[in-house]
């Protein structure tokens, strides 16, 4: 650590908005939240570098009470070369910052980046890569993913400082007496514990887009299932489209069907048009095939909203049976539909589970107590002088 400094300064490495009101993603959603918890801290001087590929030039800017540090990523097809190119701006960069600690955020280049930088560091594991679906439009990007998950699984088996979002992530580490873990809770923006949750008719949201893991068929095969019992009822679905056959086969499933009234999908939406969604849910909806720590469900928890997802991965860990919501073995459209009409039909159940899921929102989900034991793991590592 850098004695002549009061502060700690910390490089979190990760995707960060360029609009800051467009959040493309959970893992950057994230970064941005817990970027602006940690920049509040007295003892922190928050730098935060990302290299994307949606950065017109590279630039510095202060935003969210931090020193956001935005690189270009020009390199296409970088993966077989496990991103060289964008692994060399980023130390260059960090040579510059001199931070007495790099926090990653995720697997892939943002650990690469702490790993190279042979300074303390910490990695925040959000995504197991070799577990996800392999989607892409093309062949040269399903390769590339392969590339991905092959280096990810093999960060994977060398890191030292690990922070896990769920205690799925903590199963699938590998036992080693080097390794150290805190399991640290994904946080939820101040604004999202601010809403009122109102939903003026039965309505249901999906967050998460159209990616095969999120199994957006089988939310749109539960919802025909629920409207035959309940015929005013709605679904929204939140998200970025997979950019593969899938979103062709949703649109067609919509319109075949009839369900274009009840049904809309909304693409990746704004930060205000999110929380309105919010506002206006009677429960959120997560068929997933695989997921780690979904940021939605810590969400929904901060809204107060009941939740209904499968058996995959994480979900388990963050719904509580009978208590904030139900879990239903994967691909299970009737098991799943019947848990979404049981609390639909009963508002007496609905508020129970929403108040549950509120209490434990404020609880394990607030970013301050986050971005406050996100820190005190950076002065135990610091006080160690421990590597990644």
């Amino acid at each position: 650590m850098n004695r002549n400094r009061a502060n700690m300064r910390i490089a979190l490495v990760c995707n960060y908005p360029w609009d800051p009101d467009v959040i493309p993603g959970g893992v950057t959603a994230v970064a941005h939240c817990l970027a602006r918890g940690l920049a509040g801290l007295p003892d922190v001087d928050l730098h935060v570098v990302c290299c994307q590929q949606d950065v017109p030039s590279d630039c510095h800017t202060v935003r969210d009470g931090a020193t956001i540090h935005f690189l270009t990523d020009p390199y296409r097809f970088s993966q077989p070369l496990r991103m060289r190119p964008q692994r060399r701006k980023v130390a260059r960069l960090l040579k510059e910052i001199r931070p007495d600690l790099v926090h990653a955020q995720g697997l892939g280049l943002p650990a690469a980046c702490a790993l190279d930088s042979d300074l303390p560091s910490l990695v925040t594991v959000h995504g197991i890569f070799w577990r996800e679906p392999n989607e892409a439009p093309s062949v040269v990007t399903r390769l590339g993913n392969r590339f991905r998950a092959a280096w990810g699984r093999g960060q994977f088996k060398v890191l030292r400082n690990v922070v896990v979002t769920s205690g799925y992530v903590g199963t699938l580490l590998p036992s080693s007496p080097d390794l150290r873990t805190w399991v640290i809770n994904n946080p939820v923006s101040d604004e999202l514990f601010a809403i009122e949750n109102r939903p003026d008719r039965p309505h249901v949201l999906v967050v998460g887009g159209l990616r095969r893991r999120k199994d957006p068929l089988t939310s749109l095969r539960v919802m025909e299932r629920v409207l035959r019992d309940l015929p005013n009822a709605t679904m929204h679905l939140l998200g970025v489209p997979s950019g593969t056959p899938l979103d062709t086969a949703v649109a067609r499933h919509i319109a075949a069907r009839g369900l274009g009234e009840h049904i809309r999908l909304l693409g990746l939406v704004p930060s205000s048009v999110l929380r309105e969604e919010y506002g206006r849910a009677s429960l959120l909806l997560m068929p997933s095939l695989e997921e780690t720590a979904p940021v939605a469900l810590g969400e929904a928890h901060a809204v107060g909203l009941p939740m209904v997802g499968t058996a995959a991965g994480g979900i388990p860990y963050l719904i509580r049976e009978g208590e904030t919501g139900f879990v239903r073995p994967v691909g299970d459209v009737e098991g799943l539909a019947e848990r979404v009409l049981a609390i639909l039909r009963d508002d007496g159940l609905r508020h129970r589970l929403a108040g549950r899921a509120r209490q434990i929102g404020r609880a394990e989900f607030a970013l301050a107590p986050i971005a406050q034991r996100t820190a005190g793991v950076y002065r135990e590592i610091l006080g160690g002088s421990a590597g990644a």
